[in-house]
């Protein structure tokens, strides 16, 4: 017997972000600090910031269930709602270690859509044919969690729809699992994460990898630096500053440090 698939069947879902005040920013700084699996912390992120994924209000499972290049998009959008794109990023170079500056426009990211076997796909195996669907975020947990042996196998095994799927992945030949990774990137949604470029030092070609974890969204203590800003100049509670739209607390604080430096 088959197992359900799991993948929702929705590339690039339409999305609803939250009000931005300082509570949700709050809630966005805790998802993006928790844990130490980047899965976990892109499902806590997308539950922190949209109040509606795909038409339907957020949920984790749900998100969970998203397919990885969806996740990743809605990443993308998610970070957009903070960080303002001066479409330059610093990296460095893995063969010299010297940091370079890189231009690139998060929100021009291409996409590839899904193809019209998404979420499942069928391979001609040297065990016969076999279903797969294309990974989302719970087989993304799961991975991040494993050993770390045998990537290819485990993605397989956790894929797989059989009911041997397991026993499958272990027995599949190098073949087997290189035609099978290849029918599950051909029929998955996916958004660009990297950039090919040459080291200005070393001249080398270099892939730079852009991750909005690692730099676009707010932190706990960039807000409370706010909420402290403006409770000691205006004597607001820290309710009343944390229920303001992000841009007028901002101007506030921004307002009251440039009064302070004069």
């Amino acid at each position: 017997m088959q197992r359900a698939v799991q993948t929702l069947a929705v590339a690039f879902p339409s999305y609803r972000p939250r009000r931005l005040t300082g509570e949700v920013e709050l809630g966005v700084a805790a998802a993006a600090a928790q844990g130490v699996y980047r899965p976990d912390q892109v499902s806590a992120v997308l539950n922190a910031a949209f109040d509606e994924i795909g038409g339907v209000a957020t949920d984790l499972t749900e998100i969970r269930r998203l397919a990885s290049g969806a996740r990743e998009w809605l990443l993308q959008c998610a970070a957009s709602l903070f960080w303002r794109d001066t479409g330059w990023f610093q990296s460095t170079c893995a063969t010299c270690q010297t940091a370079y500056d890189l231009s690139l426009r998060l929100d021009a990211a291409p996409r590839k859509p899904a193809s019209d076997r998404f979420p499942v796909v069928s391979v001609r195996t040297s065990l016969g044919a076999r279903q797969f669907e294309t990974p989302n975020g719970l087989h993304e947990a799961a991975l991040a969690r494993s050993d770390g042996s045998e990537p290819a196998r485990a993605l397989v095994a956790a894929c797989g729809l059989g009911p041997d799927a397991m026993r499958d992945a272990e027995a599949f030949t190098e073949d087997d699992l290189a035609a099978i990774e290849a029918a599950i990137d051909t029929a998955s949604p996916d958004i660009a994460d990297e950039v090919t470029t040459i080291c200005p030092a070393c001249k080398t070609a270099v892939q730079a990898r852009i991750d909005p974890l690692e730099f676009a969204f707010p932190t706990m203590q960039s807000v409370l630096a706010d909420v402290h800003t403006l409770a000691a100049a205006y004597h607001w509670s820290e309710e009343a500053i944390l229920t303001l739209p992000r841009g007028r607390r901002r101007t506030y604080a921004n307002l009251i440090r440039r009064e302070t430096r004069r």
